[in-house]
């Protein structure tokens, strides 16, 4: 969440920024050289809507520090990564992506967010003199070679958490005291109020990950948000070292809406559970008729019918599978739905393809195939009685169950026998 991804006509921008950063992590900011006076300072949170591509569907948040008399102003952003990475590809499918912190031109990087039409809300943090100078010189720091690249966690470690953890700072932990209470949804219905317009995505991504996504969180937790973040720091209050109780935003603007509506969605998740029902009830009602035309002498449609379950349920299953034992990413842990869909649902492509060649030896472990999904589906239904198989997995259930479950009814009532 709040990543950035940089795309390919940017990257020589972003290169080249980076490239600066190294050079001059330090030199030309006057708050980095002592030239800043704290009160000349102004520490403004910068929140970024939903754009298209996934890696932005969740927003983004940045941080510029500005001195109002030396005129001198920076963009700082913690959702930075590139394709162009060394061994990207392998680091994303394990789970250790790595980001980093980097900054720019104020100009140049909201006019990159504009251009991209999202909503982008800037609020002024009323901070004290030293604690804006605490912040600008933590932003310094984490700018340098040596300290700007953290490595990335989807819902623990990333922009938004990052720049709630600074702003938390400089309150002097009065953030985190006052967002201690339950949020009103969990990290996956957080999730899933900005997948609300992509079912296949959303599908896929409740379906990879686990139960840990579904247990009660505090609101410090659902900031990792950048639109929850930026919506709790509106409404609150805290006392500086004065003894003063203050709000902590002193001032707000849009400084661009979104022309094609890609704004924040409304803070309820959407629950595609029925689409999923009705969708695996039709492919579950086509799979019988296609059992009715094998009766009738026509099998091709069956068995390759049986193919495209392989490959359409087979793959997620065996990705999950892999994720869940060989990788880091521990939202797929332990994951449920590795009763529906695993690398047997995989192998039955393998099989499919000698089952339209009529193997018999193919058919025979079909059969088998089929019936251990029918026994697995069964088990997890009496398994979900108890508390501890809590894992928000209706929609796989309802989607991949009717459709194995009556392949495995076909094999047994309905093909003839050869």
């Amino acid at each position: 969440m709040g990543a950035n991804k940089i795309p390919f006509k940017y990257s020589i921008f972003f290169i080249v920024l980076l490239g600066l950063q190294l050079l001059q992590a330090q030199s030309y900011v006057p708050w980095a050289t002592g030239q800043s006076r704290p009160e000349n300072l102004e520490i403004k949170l910068v929140t970024i809507g939903p754009g298209d591509d996934l890696t932005s569907w969740w927003g983004h948040n940045a941080l510029i520090v500005q001195d109002t008399v030396l005129n001198v102003s920076r963009f700082y952003n913690y959702g930075l990564f590139s394709f162009e990475q060394k061994d990207f590809i392998s680091n994303f499918a394990m789970g250790r992506l790595w980001f980093w912190v980097g900054h720019s031109s104020v100009a140049s990087s909201l006019d990159f967010y504009r251009k991209q039409d999202r909503d982008i809300l800037i609020q002024t943090l009323n901070l004290l003199p030293e604690k804006r100078m605490e912040i600008a010189s933590l932003l310094v720091e984490n700018v340098k070679p040596e300290n700007c690249y953290y490595l990335y966690d989807h819902y623990h470690d990333n922009c938004a958490t990052r720049i709630r953890d600074i702003v938390n700072r400089a309150t002097d932990n009065q953030l985190y005291q006052q967002s201690t209470k339950q949020s009103r949804m969990t990290f996956r219905e957080h999730t899933r109020c900005f997948t609300d317009s992509h079912f296949l995505m959303d599908w896929l991504l409740m379906f990879l990950m686990n139960d840990t996504i579904d247990k009660p969180i505090r609101q410090w937790d659902a900031m990792f948000l950048p639109s929850e973040l930026a919506h709790f720091v509106t409404n609150m209050t805290y006392q500086d070292s004065t003894g003063r109780r203050i709000p902590l935003i002193s001032d707000s603007y849009v400084f661009n809406k979104s022309k094609n509506g890609k704004t924040i969605p409304n803070m309820a998740p959407i629950h595609y559970w029925p689409t999923g029902f009705f969708t695996g009830l039709f492919f579950a009602g086509l799979v019988l008729f296609f059992a009715f035309l094998y009766r009738n002498g026509h099998p091709a449609y069956f068995k390759y019918a049986t193919l495209a379950a392989g490959l359409i349920f087979g793959i997620p299953g065996l990705v999950l599978f892999l994720m869940s034992l060989f990788t880091n990413h521990t939202v797929t842990f332990y994951n449920e739905n590795l009763f529906l869909a695993n690398p047997l649902t995989f192998a039955v492509v393998f099989f499919a393809v000698g089952y339209i060649r009529d193997s018999k030896i193919c058919e025979t472990w079909l059969k088998f195939i089929w019936y251990i999904h029918a026994l697995l589906l069964c088990l997890l239904l009496i398994l979900k009685i108890s508390p501890s198989f809590n894992q928000d997995n209706l929609l796989a259930i309802v989607t991949i169950g009717p459709i194995t479950f009556t392949f495995a009814l076909c094999h047994y009532f309905f093909l003839p026998e050869k």
